[in-house]
């Protein structure tokens, strides 16, 4: 690990950070790079596809994925998102819609580089409704505006109560769907579906996610030695390489990095100094990615994020094109963005205990309704059955004009204090 200083008006820390987690320096403009030559040569095809759809599926098929929502965060995080959604909000899209969309039309029609979240014209997009609506009516709008194919996936949520043989209804219903976007595919760019690379590209995604889900398992330990510094990037290959060989090299690279330091007791601070460890709820604030240093500097360390373990679930290995679609068909239904409110409790309350989490932050953000829902329900059930505070907070992804910086420091002040009472009060009894 390198460190790097970091500060606030009260305090200042050295922070650790994972050396590995540099390399996605060079993994990322290989990326770019590839995406570029794409557009210039005409048998290689591109989509456009949305967080919660497998990427697999297009890896499968030889087509070059692009994600709207990743460079979108690029956007925010190159500070340029604001011009970008007041640019959509020029053309009629109200306030209220995600930042995300508007970003991605104010990427789209001024033709950014893509270093600064720009995103070409696909031959194809193929979205769904399974983490957010507006997945599926940005994609149509855009679709319309470019003048391009689209697929819909129709994907049920399962809710309270769900019984098992409706459960097996929807994952049909869902694996319906697939075959019939293999018939798409087909139609649309010519190509059939092979089984053979599409198995490999499953196991090579399965391989990917085993490596996320064991840096995961060291997150658990004291001092941890990997916070959400590292996993913000660390996500980009769950997000856009999994299916392909390039993102395992680069996390087996952390993993081995993670366990030298597991094995010498060091972690992203000293332990005598990782005070309150933090779960984080929603997607980050990508133009104020300080906001989680600045916590580091009161010895607050986000610990876990179902944001970024969403991307990487365990799945189990297959060896044929039926069972890898059932895999594939209920990670689409089910995973922890689209949990129930009352598997959400749990799921919670299970992360609390085993990532041994003094405080819980809350992002209602205004851009993503379904992320947010039931925040006030999951704020109240944790603090009345574990006694864990709970910072309840609302903003925005991607549009910095919803983050008053004052407001929020006097909030995170308020927050650390909470959070001493409440382990002191806990360790005194």
């Amino acid at each position: 690990m390198n460190t790097t200083n970091t500060s606030t008006p009260s305090t200042r820390k050295i922070v650790r950070m994972l050396k590995s987690s540099k390399k996605i320096s060079k993994l990322i403009p290989w990326y770019m790079l590839k995406a570029k030559i794409n557009e210039y040569i005409p048998w290689k095809k591109s989509a456009w596809i949305t967080s919660s759809l497998p990427v697999e599926l297009l890896w499968g098929f030889d087509i070059f994925p692009l994600h709207p929502e990743n460079n979108a965060c690029v956007s925010g995080a190159r500070k340029v998102s604001l011009d970008l959604i007041e640019y959509a909000e020029s053309l009629g899209f109200c306030r209220d819609v995600c930042s995300y969309m508007k970003t991605n039309v104010g990427a789209y029609d001024k033709k950014i580089s893509i270093k600064m979240g720009g995103i070409a014209k696909p031959d194809f997009v193929v979205t769904a409704g399974t983490i957010c609506d507006t997945h599926v009516k940005w994609f149509q709008t855009q679709a319309r505006r470019m003048n391009v194919p689209i697929y819909v996936f129709d994907v049920p949520h399962i809710v309270n109560h769900t019984s098992e043989s409706t459960k097996k209804r929807y994952k049909d219903y869902v694996i319906s769907q697939i075959y019939d976007f293999f018939d798409f595919m087909e139609d649309t760019i010519g190509k059939k579906m092979n089984e053979k690379k599409m198995l490999k590209t499953w196991e090579n995604s399965r391989s990917l996610s085993d490596l996320w889900q064991k840096i995961y398992e060291y997150r658990k330990k004291i001092p941890t030695p990997v916070g959400y510094a590292d996993t913000l990037g660390d996500i980009f290959p769950l997000v856009l390489l999994p299916g392909i060989k390039k993102g395992i090299k680069y996390f087996e690279d952390l993993l081995k990095e993670v366990e030298d330091y597991v094995a010498l007791g060091k972690g992203i601070l000293p332990k005598e100094e990782e005070k309150y460890r933090l779960m984080f709820e929603g997607i980050p604030m990508w133009y104020r990615i300080k906001f989680f240093h600045q916590l580091m500097n009161y010895g607050a360390i986000v610990t876990y994020e179902p944001y970024t373990f969403s991307f990487g679930p365990s799945r189990p290995y297959v060896d044929n094109l039926e069972d890898g679609l059932k895999v594939m068909a209920d990670r689409m239904m089910y995973q922890p963005y689209i949990y129930n409110l009352s598997d959400r409790i749990a799921y919670f309350k299970d992360i609390i205990e085993n990532y041994q989490i003094d405080g819980v932050l809350l992002h209602e953000n205004m851009s993503c309704r379904p992320s947010c829902t039931g925040m006030y329900d999951l704020k109240q059930k944790i603090q009345q059955d574990l006694g864990i505070p709970v910072l309840l907070f609302t903003c925005d992804m991607n549009d910095p004009r919803a983050y008053a910086e004052e407001q929020m420091q006097t909030r995170i002040e308020s927050f650390i204090e909470v959070l001493e009472q409440s382990k002191s009060k806990r360790l005194n009894s």
